[in-house]
């Protein structure tokens, strides 16, 4: 049948005797190739035990994945830290508390201390005032019978800008709380419903104020250090440690040099690394009119030392 008088005309046989001599030729070619593999694998089986003797000895490897898990540096001692905030104009600290790297047994302890404890009879911030985090690191030292290797002190926005660059965590938040509190330029305001949420850098700070100043709950504000510490000291935030030090540097007052972070590097790693399996403890203190009680002097020691 033709469909077009011009060049390229296409003729459609009238039968379909050309298509069906292609389908059995075919059929033939199968039928044929599965005669062949069933003998092929039938004279193999007899001959030979394996793919690999077959194609010769040797010549056939058989590769398997090594997986290996990534060794990390050896790390041991322990760094005792003080941290604490103030208010802009430094003439308050909002809060306090030691913090210890137990790098031996990977492990994180905190104590949260009041700002408003006596040293010798003497008010903390007082002693800031008079001789910066240096004199306050050598005067605890001395009072709680503790080594502190490092202070740090943080007016309220420079804390705050810093913990931005760390990134939100998540803590457990036990009732709703609705406060408003702090006078002047100083005042601050927390809202959190009860409950897992999750802080940026602002509610972290006015949390802390909050159980430090208002509740005087040393036991919760060492949560929320808990919560922050095991969640922010993480991989992303390792990769980036380098200009987060110059930051931290820049927004504190503090005696960590660059040589004591270059040092300690491989020990921030592992705790980088392992951050979700690093153990946290924490010991909760006593007061009698501002002064700590000595069985929290006798904790703080065996904790710390």
């Amino acid at each position: 049948m033709k469909l077009f008088k011009n060049r390229g005309d296409i003729y459609v046989p009238k039968t379909d005797y050309k298509s069906s001599k292609e389908a059995r030729i075919l059929r033939i070619l199968l039928i044929f190739i599965i005669i062949f593999t069933a003998v092929f694998l039938v004279i193999l089986s007899r001959h030979y035990s394996s793919a690999a003797e077959f194609f010769g000895e040797g010549e056939v490897t058989l590769t398997e994945e090594n997986v290996t898990e990534e060794k990390l540096p050896d790390i041991e001692g322990k760094t005792n830290f003080l941290i604490f905030e103030t208010d802009d104009d430094e003439t308050v600290i909002h809060y306090i508390y030691l913090i210890q790297a137990d790098k031996s047994s990977k492990a994180y302890k905190f104590c949260a201390l009041s700002p408003d404890t006596l040293v010798d009879g003497e008010k903390m911030i007082d002693i800031y005032s008079e001789g910066g985090g240096a004199s306050l690191q050598t005067k605890l030292t001395e009072y709680l019978g503790v080594q502190i290797d490092y202070y740090a002190a943080f007016n309220n926005s420079s804390f705050v800008d810093f913990c931005s660059k760390l990134g939100t965590f998540v803590c457990p938040v036990y009732e709703e709380i609705k406060f408003s509190g702090g006078e002047g330029s100083d005042k601050y305001t927390i809202h959190a419903a009860e409950g897992e949420q999750t802080l940026d850098a602002q509610n972290f700070s006015n949390l802390l104020r909050y159980y430090s100043e208002e509740k005087k709950n040393y036991s919760l504000q060492n949560e929320v250090l808990m919560s922050a510490y095991t969640s922010l000291f993480n991989e992303e935030n390792y990769d980036d440690s380098e200009s987060l030090f110059r930051l931290f540097i820049k927004s504190s007052s503090t005696n960590i040099t660059v040589r004591n972070f270059e040092n300690d590097k491989d020990a921030l790693y592992v705790f980088c690394k392992i951050n979700s399996e690093i153990t946290s403890y924490s010991t909760e203190v006593k007061y009698k009119n501002n002064e700590l009680t000595q069985s929290s002097i006798r904790d703080i020691k065996g904790y710390f030392n």
